[in-house]
């Protein structure tokens, strides 16, 4: 059972985990590569099934093996209660060693503790001063994702960022980074504060003509500009440092379930890309929702009728206060707070996921439908190396400027987007699962553990993992 003082404050969980007795679980054959023939080159689920099974069947299966790739990968040793990592992983049959954007996220901390190995402990107990007492909507889901590896975690502190939008406006590859990171100076870290956007070095996609609504009028402020280890859904690099780990509603709901299975065949689906959803986005101020992803991709589906059936069918009432009109805004885009039920996808080839505050949280169960999957994001998420652009779903701007033309082309290479869709499909039924959050989730704690111990033994520490690779 998992033992927790649980603080929840200004939607950030301040979790202090107390280690009990570790229960190791038994250990299991790692994947199992089914078959070696090659598929027909028209058989798009036998290629797709094949891809998988590589994946797995690539994956170490004896802990010597794992710790000498993750050596290797990170360029330091595997952290204290690895063996109990590797053997969960077995388990659940997660993959072993495909986790770069751990290390990604984490890679700047060790940077900085090269120069202060107490920094990273210091952060947290700053951030701990700061929070106010509250509540999240997902509390009580992670303390139950915890549980089922707890046991297996050392004594440590961390901090969850209750919101969906990341909060660590913080940018590591700007010049002098390390220097200012040293230096914290945010007097009011997590609370309602606007954000200097042009205090952020923003990704190449974004243009003159669009700003996307987080850094526009974001529906959620609270961000801070010192670098705080902060795990967080989503974010935004290099203008946000948060570190990902996985979207979270027990069991994992937030992605998407479905009452029954697709039961159209791909042949008899309309070739069409369909979206239903809230009016997402952020505080809508005079006009400024014209910007907004959701409307921008209601107004190309009125212009293109023979490729989208897209709609808003509920107002999101949160997100119109002062200097909104939101009778004027039902009445443009036939706002009617109806609903329809998640299943009336499976008519359509196409499936399109669109951010609304921040991620839509949709996309796994999309990719789980049997549509094609487009996806027009700005957010990075935990399994962003997993699921791959081009190969596993169909990029779109952000400013949604090219989807028609990839609509068209899906139309016009049925057999490269039938395949692009299995390849989908089958990643997310088989790779990221329930159980491969777990897996990602409990990786990334290892992470957090060690960098929190370096502040309770200075420099020792350093010397010794160096010691041990």
């Amino acid at each position: 059972m998992l033992t927790a003082a649980l603080v929840v404050a200004s939607t950030i969980l301040v979790l202090i985990l107390q280690a009990h007795s570790p229960t190791v679980p038994s250990s299991s054959t790692p994947p199992n590569d089914s078959t070696t023939t090659l598929p027909r080159p028209d058989d798009a689920a036998a290629r797709a099934r094949l891809a998988v099974d590589a994946l797995l069947a690539a994956q170490s299966s004896t802990l010597p093996e794992a710790s000498a790739r993750y050596t290797l990968r990170n360029q330091r040793a595997t952290p204290p209660q690895y063996d109990r990592w590797f053997k969960f992983a077995q388990e659940k049959k997660c993959l072993v060693d495909n986790y770069d954007q751990i290390r990604r996220d984490f890679e700047p901390f060790y940077q900085l503790a090269e120069r202060n190995p107490e920094y990273f402990r210091a952060m947290i107990e700053r951030a701990s001063k700061h929070v106010r007492t509250g509540d999240t909507a997902y509390g009580s889901n992670w303390l139950g994702t915890l549980g089922r590896f707890s046991q297996s975690l050392p004594n440590m502190t961390f901090l969850l960022n209750g919101r969906d939008e990341p909060r660590v406006a913080f940018n590591y590859r700007a010049p002098d980074a390390s220097t200012t990171a040293l230096s914290p100076n945010d007097s009011t870290p997590f609370v309602f504060q606007p954000l200097d956007v042009s205090r952020l070095k923003l990704p190449r996609f974004y243009t003159n003509s669009y700003e996307p609504s987080v850094l526009l009028a974001t529906a959620k402020p609270g961000f801070t500009t010192d670098f705080y280890p902060m795990l967080s859904m989503s974010k935004i690099s290099p203008c946000f440092s948060d570190i990902l780990f996985p979207i979270e509603v027990s069991p994992h709901t937030f992605t998407g379930r479905y009452a029954y299975p697709d039961n159209i065949e791909w042949e008899d689906k309309i070739s069409k890309v369909y979206w239903r959803g809230m009016s997402n986005g952020g505080m809508i101020i005079g006009q400024n929702y014209h910007q907004f992803a959701r409307f921008k991709l209601v107004d190309i589906g009125r212009e293109h009728p023979d490729l989208m059936d897209v709609a808003i069918t509920r107002f999101a009432e949160t997100l119109c206060e002062e200097g909104c009109n939101r009778d004027a805004v039902r009445t443009e885009y036939n706002i009617t707070d109806s609903s329809q039920p998640r299943e009336d996808l499976y008519k359509y080839k196409y499936a399109m996921d669109v951010d609304g505050t921040t991620f839509s949280g949709r996309f796994l169960g999309l990719l789980r439908s049997g549509s094609l999957v487009f996806k027009s994001t700005l957010f990075e998420e935990y399994f962003i190396d997993w699921l791959r652009p081009f190969e596993h779903y169909i990029p779109v701007k952000a400013d949604l400027s090219d989807l028609v033309q990839q609509i068209r082309w899906a139309n016009d290479n049925p057999a490269e987007a039938r395949l692009i869709q299995q390849r989908g499909m089958e990643m997310a039924k088989r790779v990221v699962t329930d159980d491969q959050n777990d897996c990602y989730f409990f990786a990334a704690l290892l992470e957090w553990a060690r960098l929190q111990e370096m502040g309770g033994e200075g420099g020792r520490y350093l010397a010794r993992i160096r010691n041990e690779m």
